[in-house]
């Protein structure tokens, strides 16, 4: 298949004319991200046997009228701490056909998609944590009206460089109902949506009955209705015992129910959600972050402070209960608590607790158990004092059940965190950025203290320094500095430093990083 495709693209582009390529367009990407390693017995890392780490991505995108192609490229040599070590090696990973018109879209090879939120199906990239799930296949969207969608997708998924042995097949409808009854309403929409999920993967083991085909089906809907808005899913999966679930002979299901509202000054955004035994992979034995046929995240605030990042959350696909609350209120510029410039507000509260198991060991699907997963209270007040002087403070209270969460068992760590923000512009090119964050909690490492100073001259240089220390155990220093230069589209970063080992999350997924020290250099570029 991939063969087949690598040579279809290629006569497609070589069948390009000069003429066409001028009216056509070609854009591109190129991703560089290097580590030189070190041995540093006093955080416990070691070097690996390959000094040296390297991940690389090259991008081309051609697009002409109704056709588009395109071919990425990644070399793993080796892979950097964090990814899995059998990405190592070289491969055209991605590559693509597509036709589009305004009732087709039609996809010969890789792509990435999504039913609904994710929940029964989603395909696509977190570079950061080595998670790619592209899909290789070919995906189908119908279009009959503006307001009804149809979507079909057959094929196998991304595993490394190479593809898994599963084959997906799925389905995707949705519908608005208010165009369907001559409801012309800008402000409101009413969508309905289905989805099926269907695995195939042989089986050759002794176990009688062994689920071969394993399916999935999903119901959502999504009311807007000028500043509030509704969204609900449902979701139901085949039994299928695995090593991943302790070989569980329940169903699955996931509910999440997320309505919001935003007005002018304010907005309240809720999120409820509430899974039990939904890990659905392409492969049976895959397991990590590889072959993940669904989206699973952590709905909780994705904090952007180091200390606030220490005790990370990742969704329980095995059962959870639970969800969050996002507030936000901007306080009018010249009133009396917001000043001349104004002030913002933002709160969080996010909480999550474990299934409650009967006595014959199956876990009761919308109900609270006994253990609490996480817990997180957070505080965000950002105020601009003048033109030049802008601060932001935050507060965190977080119960995170280690244990839990990491192994299995129950170990809550209690901690607060408090981080102060300053930003200070010297001139429209020039300015300074602090942060001071520390964290309190009597489990685990005990107390940490964190400081960074970052100095910014507009549009090429960028500069910065900081330091993380725990003072309450281990009395071990991450320290961290480098500088970046940006011209135009190109980036370099270059620095060095200790890193501490435990989760690192991007977009709500999380994956187990070990210590390192080393010296890093990464190139960014597009076209």
């Amino acid at each position: 298949m991939k063969r087949i495709l690598f040579i279809t693209f290629c006569l497609f582009m070589v069948n390009v004319s000069f003429g066409q390529l001028l009216n056509g367009n070609l854009s591109g990407s190129f991703e560089s991200n290097n580590v030189y390693y070190f041995n540093d017995n006093a955080i416990g890392a070691l070097q690996p046997e390959n000094k040296i780490g390297s991940n690389n991505y090259m991008k081309l995108d051609y697009r002409n009228g109704n056709f588009a192609a395109g071919i990425q490229y990644e070399a793993y040599l080796g892979p950097l701490i964090g990814f899995d070590p059998l990405l190592e090696g070289n491969e055209f990973v991605f590559k693509y056909v597509q036709f589009t018109n305004d009732l087709l879209n039609v996809t010969v090879g890789n792509f990435y998609d999504q039913f609904g939120s994710g929940l029964i199906f989603r395909s696509y990239e977190e570079r950061g944590i080595g998670l790619n799930t592209a899909m290789d296949g070919v995906k189908v969207e119908f279009t009959p009206l503006n307001y009804l969608r149809f979507k079909a997708i057959w094929g196998k998924q991304r595993k490394y460089l190479k593809n898994g042995d599963g084959t997906v097949r799925g389905f995707d409808g949705e519908a608005s109902l208010l165009p369907l009854f001559g409801i012309n309403e800008s402000s409101s929409n009413i969508q309905l949506g289905g989805s099926w999920i269907s695995r195939y993967q042989d089986y050759t083991g002794t176990v009688e009955d062994y689920p071969k085909t394993v399916e999935a089906y999903a119901a959502r809907m999504n009311i807007e209705s000028g500043a509030f808005s509704l969204y609900s899913e449902f979701v139901e999966k085949d039994v299928e015992p695995t090593m991943g679930n302790s070989n569980s002979q329940e169903i699955g299901n996931a509910l999440l129910i997320s309505p919001s509202l935003i007005g002018k000054n304010i907005g309240i955004n809720v999120n409820f959600r509430c899974i039990k035994n939904m890990e659905f992979r392409s492969e049976r034995e895959a397991i990590n972050q590889a072959l993940l046929l669904n989206y699973l995240p952590a709905l909780t605030r994705q904090h952007k402070y180091a200390l606030a990042n220490l005790h990370p959350y990742g969704a329980m696909a095995k059962g959870e209960i639970g969800g969050q609350i996002d507030l936000f209120y901007r306080l009018k510029k010249n009133s009396f608590l917001g000043g001349k410039y104004g002030t913002k507000i933002s709160a969080n509260f996010s909480y999550y607790k474990n299934l409650d198991v009967q006595g014959s060991g199956y876990q009761k699907f919308l109900s609270v158990g006994d253990k609490i997963l996480f817990q997180d209270f957070n505080i965000e007040i950002e105020k601009k004092f003048s033109k030049k002087f802008k601060t932001v403070f935050t507060y965190f209270n977080m119960q995170y059940n280690k244990d839990a969460i990491i192994s299995g068992g129950d170990y809550i760590i209690n901690s607060d965190i408090a981080v102060v923000d300053l930003q200070y512009k010297f001139s429209y090119k020039s300015s300074i950025r602090a942060e001071v964050q520390h964290l309190w909690t009597e489990q685990d490492d005990k107390n940490w203290i964190y400081g960074l100073l970052e100095y910014s001259l507009a549009p090429h240089w960028s500069i910065f320094a900081s330091e993380m220390y725990n003072y309450g155990e281990t009395k071990k220093h991450y320290v961290n500095a480098g500088f970046s230069y940006a011209r135009g589209v190109t980036r370099f970063l270059l620095s060095g430093g200790r890193h501490k080992e435990g989760l690192e999350c991007v977009g709500g997924v999380c994956n187990m990083v070990e210590a390192y020290t080393g010296v890093s250099l990464s190139i960014t570029t597009s076209f």
